[in-house]
């Protein structure tokens, strides 16, 4: 009997055929939950049209994953184990996406990547006790259910994720200096934002990918496709992940559910990262106080404004480093906003710091990653001893500022002139 195939109409790649383990997958809790999570966290409140969700992402990469192994011509285990990564590698993201990756490293001491190591290994669960009751009584099976259905250990799924495969090329593919999973959310997200930026030629990597001793790298005549890509995701983090309207929401946010946490009550350490967009939000609004007032200003698009600012600079490897020893914990993030609050004579909350460049470091680290091996002549070299775009693109600080300190427009003045105080 043939295996089951579905037709998805996707407005970035066409006509998506998927089937077998990629669609008994998707109808999984875990990966249901996806289209509650929003790709671009609070996006939309500077680009309208941000509204696609990580589930449209997941079978995009799926799609984008079969294509690949056509090309590279994986088949079997192979083939399903990848297929399998390429669907499942966003369950672990808490709401709105990378919004709350801090708070997920302070908390629960992990970042997402790790927490779907988790769920996939059957560790964690995405929904609470009565709700995993009424889906066992609905014969929903979990992700780990349906993985050991087809033969595959979900801890080697999760392994591949994590960059701990003993084959490197099979996580690369996913997840590594040019693959599937930047090529639709580069393609996707520029769609939804209406920026073209993020234009891509997936053709011409696909056709010019290949894997040599065990390692993913490109033929030489792909050299400007993947500087393509490469200049892309730089201006799409420019332009639209890090847009200041986006950074001033998401900080916002982010310092709703840190008081929202502190009051262990419908949000707590335990649940907000397993929660979707409109579960936490609806938490939130439901709580009195700062966690409230924040909400309906995120609701209602009334955002702090810009106190003070550190503009954009080139940063050596030793100043990145200073950044994030000093900013890198949430903690000291939290206790600097309140000796600033503190200096200005205005409420704890009201003061948020704003440092793009750790962020990056914690949660984003392909930026800084350009060297994909360049087959020539049947011997690797280094991408940016071949193209100085790579070389440039290297050195490049993706956020337009390196710090910013927002507040209410009533207590600029007051905030601007503490801060340089306090971080002087």
């Amino acid at each position: 009997m043939a295996l089951e195939e579905k037709t998805i109409h996707d407005p970035v790649h066409g006509s998506m055929r998927l089937s077998g383990l990629v669609l008994e997958l998707v109808d999984t809790p875990e990966v249901q939950r996806l289209r509650s999570i929003r790709q671009l966290g609070l996006a939309n409140l500077a680009f309208p049209g941000a509204n696609h969700s990580r589930f449209e992402h997941a079978l995009g990469v799926a799609y984008l994953l079969k294509r690949m192994s056509e090309e590279l011509k994986l088949r079997g285990r192979e083939l399903n184990l990848l297929l399998a990564a390429a669907t499942l590698h966003d369950v672990g993201h808490a709401p709105y996406s990378h919004t709350l990756e801090y708070l997920t490293k302070e908390y629960v001491g992990k970042d997402h990547m790790q927490v779907t190591g988790d769920i996939l290994r059957g560790k964690l669960s995405i929904c609470p006790p009565g709700e995993v009751k009424h889906l066992r009584e609905l014969r929903v099976p979990s992700v780990v259910e349906v993985l050991e259905r087809h033969g595959i250990n979900p801890g080697e799924v999760a392994r591949l994720l994590l960059g701990k495969h003993r084959k490197p090329y099979l996580g690369q593919l996913i997840y590594g200096d040019v693959d599937v999973d930047q090529m639709d959310f580069l393609l996707r997200d520029a769609h939804f934002t209406g920026v073209a930026l993020g234009m891509v030629d997936i053709d011409r990597l696909m056709d010019t990918l290949c894997v040599h001793r065990g390692r993913l790298a490109i033929l030489s005549k792909g050299i400007e496709a993947v500087e393509g890509l490469l200049t892309a995701r730089a201006l799409m983090y420019t332009s639209v992940y890090f847009h200041h309207t986006t950074r001033a929401a998401e900080m916002m946010l982010m310092n709703a559910v840190e008081f929202a946490i502190e009051r262990d009550e419908a949000v707590t350490k335990d649940n907000f990262y397993l929660m979707t967009d409109a579960e936490l939000m609806g938490h939130l609004c439901s709580m009195d106080g700062y966690p409230k007032d924040i909400a309906l200003r995120l609701r209602y698009r009334q955002l702090f404004k810009p106190a003070y600012v550190e503009e954009r600079r080139e940063l050596t490897s030793a100043e990145k480093r200073g950044y994030l020893r000093r900013y890198g914990r949430w903690r000291r993030t939290r206790e600097l906003q309140d000796e600033i609050a503190d200096e200005a004579g205005v409420p704890h909350g009201q003061v948020i710091l704003d440092i793009p460049i750790v962020d990056i470091i914690i949660s984003e680290p392909r930026l800084a990653k350009v060297e994909i091996p360049v087959l020539a002549e049947g011997k690797l070299e280094k991408l940016s001893k071949l193209s100085p775009i790579a070389a440039a693109v290297e050195k490049r600080q993706a956020p337009r500022y390196l710090l910013r300190v927002i507040t209410e427009s009533r207590h600029v003045d007051r905030v601007r002139l503490a801060t340089k105080k306090v971080l002087s």
